[in-house]
């Protein structure tokens, strides 16, 4: 698909998109709404990258060389059970640790050695409360481990002292019973000295375990703040105004894809490889007209000036004037072939051409609605030997035009018009009339069309917008390339001027019906109520290909939640109107405000 393709697309199933757009942000709407209000809370701690017993002692106890990992330690120890087990005895919470750690987070600011606590909670003074005592009681468990890391020096510096103290006096003694103490003097003074620091070092030990406050200090408490960090209602209109196109997008492509109908012209001369001779907008009339014929009754409309374009289309075709019958036929039933075929005799012979007219539908023939003409003698009679095809030929007002409608169902009319008398009486209405015009049963349905073929100059295949499907129509040409026919056009009929969707852009989408009870469901010929053109009749029920119905489906159900949501949002924005204005509390017992 070419970039115009997919514009194409986008225009013509605009309205799955709008739908999904409109859908997805109403229950963003709703949830909103109906979602209970979220407030923060957030404490900065500090964090000190060197312990105080470390400080004091150098190289005794040494500290890590890698601060990073020592902020990262103290982030994680904020996050653990314990803390969390602390803060809900101290708050008296109704809640467990794991759940409570849910609602709080815990991360480094930036570059630095502040770490952020926030807590979540539907009261903005408790989720205050929350992190600060979450930061208090992080402080107070690291200062406890502190004053317990400088006590285990102090103990382990005082074991030392005693040893050196022990030294000292063996020493002492040594030197009083020795008569050369050189040596021992000096090893006393060392011992001394020794002794001396670490007294020092105890002291300083003692006196900063009192004073220690640990790696951390809290540098900013969490204050109350009333504005409600969730739901936040513009972020999620704008995230569902994102995710609602997105989906509806994809839901137009989804159809594109499980619609199989034929959607442009260069699709159509790709398939019937023929050019488009002419576009027909559909020709809305009365319901209780059953067939029309635009060009002579509305002859300054556009469905009319389509047919003369058709008409001259076709004669610039025949340019070697080596066209003179042809067969107009469709895929299958429903796609205006007998409507084209009417009409376009009636824009030849308006022309001045002499032209005849031939229906061999036999089953479902439409020649008399339209011309006003008798079908009970037709080319059935012909083909039969019962009545002459002088006898069958009508005129219906137009010196140029003659109709030869289908008469009675013959019992077996494929093999009578694949006969040599049809043959005789297709060559027998040229040599009368600069064209014939033949109008066939769809190619699909029966096998009619195809007998025909070998004995005319051309066909002309119409296509209904967005109702002929590519696989039908490549059947139809395999059918057609079976009995050596010679396409000289194709026509697009249906075009419908009020959905800018189907014209324009060479793009059109529509519904297509199986055709596979076209003749099975057929009424009696002439019976009340019967139509004629393939599609119409009550007793025929259309049915769709299992894609379209897919589409189909997804499309009422997308319509259906549509008119729930809007419903639902009316709703509930009444409710919450007067819910605000007689003061009834209603909608804060709902958000778990209280």
């Amino acid at each position: 698909m070419e970039l115009r393709d997919y514009i194409n697309v986008i225009r013509a199933r605009k309205w799955v998109i709008i739908q999904s757009v409109v859908i997805v942000t109403l229950v963003a709407l709703l949830v909103s709404l109906v979602m209970p209000k979220s407030y923060e809370g957030t404490a900065e701690v500090l964090i000190t990258e060197k312990d105080t017993a470390s400080a004091i002692l150098g190289d005794v106890l040494p500290s890590s060389s890698q601060p990073e990992r020592t902020l990262a330690t103290q982030v994680q120890l904020m996050s653990l059970r314990p803390i969390a087990e602390a803060t809900i005895k101290k708050l008296n919470l109704q809640t467990t640790a794991d759940d409570l750690l849910k609602h709080v987070s815990v991360s480094a600011v930036g570059q630095t050695n502040i770490v952020k606590i926030t807590a979540t909670d539907s009261d903005p003074a408790r989720a205050a409360r929350i992190a600060n005592a979450m930061a208090e009681e992080y402080v107070q468990s690291s200062r406890d481990a502190e004053r317990a890391s400088m006590a285990a020096a102090a103990e382990e510096v005082q074991k030392r002292l005693d040893d050196a103290k022990s030294e000292i006096i063996d020493l002492g003694h040594k030197i009083a019973g020795s008569q050369n103490a050189t040596d021992l003097q000096a090893e006393l003074q060392i011992a001394t000295g020794t002794y001396s620091t670490l007294a020092d070092k105890l002291e300083q030990l003692r006196i900063s375990e009192q004073l220690e406050t640990g790696p951390g200090r809290v540098v900013s408490a969490a204050a109350v703040d009333t504005n409600a960090v969730s739901p936040n209602l513009s972020r999620n209109l704008l995230l569902a105004l994102v995710v609602g196109l997105v989906f509806g997008i994809g839901t137009a492509f989804l159809y594109e894809y499980l619609d199989s109908t034929i959607k442009s012209t260069e699709e159509v001369e790709k398939l019937f490889g023929a050019p488009v001779l002419g576009t027909i907008p559909l020709d809305r009339i009365e319901k209780s007209v059953k067939r029309r014929l635009a060009i002579v009754e509305d002859p300054g409309s556009s469905t009319a000036e389509a047919y003369r374009v058709l008409r001259n289309s076709l004669d610039f075709v025949n340019f070697q004037n080596d066209i003179k019958t042809i067969l107009v036929t469709s895929a299958a039933p429903g796609e205006g072939k007998s409507t084209v075929a009417a009409n376009l005799a009636a824009a030849l012979a308006q022309a001045g051409k002499k032209v005849v007219l031939v229906s061999v539908d036999f089953r479902r023939p439409t020649t008399d609605q339209f011309f006003g003409v008798n079908n009970m003698i037709g080319l059935s009679d012909v083909l039969l030997g019962t009545h002459s095809l002088k006898a069958a030929l009508q005129r219906p007002g137009d010196d140029q035009l003659l109709v030869l409608s289908a008469g009675k169902m013959p019992p077996n009319p494929s093999e009578l018009l694949g006969s040599a008398k049809m043959h005789e009486v297709v060559r027998a209405l040229g040599d009368w009339g600069e064209w014939v015009i033949i109008d066939t049963p769809p190619l699909l349905a029966v096998a009619d069309p195809a007998s025909v073929a070998r004995w005319v100059d051309g066909v002309l295949v119409v296509s209904k917008v967005g109702g002929t499907t590519r696989e039908a129509a490549t059947k139809a040409m395999e059918l057609l390339g079976k009995v050596g026919a010679r396409i000289v056009g194709a026509v697009i009929w249906g075009l419908d001027e009020s959905k800018p969707g189907s014209a324009g852009y060479g793009y059109y989408a529509g519904g297509y019906y199986y055709y596979s009870s076209y003749y099975g469901q057929m009424r009696s010929k002439g019976s009340p109520g019967s139509t004629g053109e393939a599609g119409q009749s009550e007793n025929w029920v259309p049915q769709q290909s299992v894609g379209r119905r897919i589409a189909a489906r997804i499309g009422q159900v997308m319509a259906a939640l549509m008119a729930f949501v809007v419903v639902a949002a009316l709703a509930l924005a009444i409710a919450y109107f007067l819910d605000n204005y007689f003061g009834w509390g209603l909608s804060r017992s709902l958000m778990g405000l209280g």
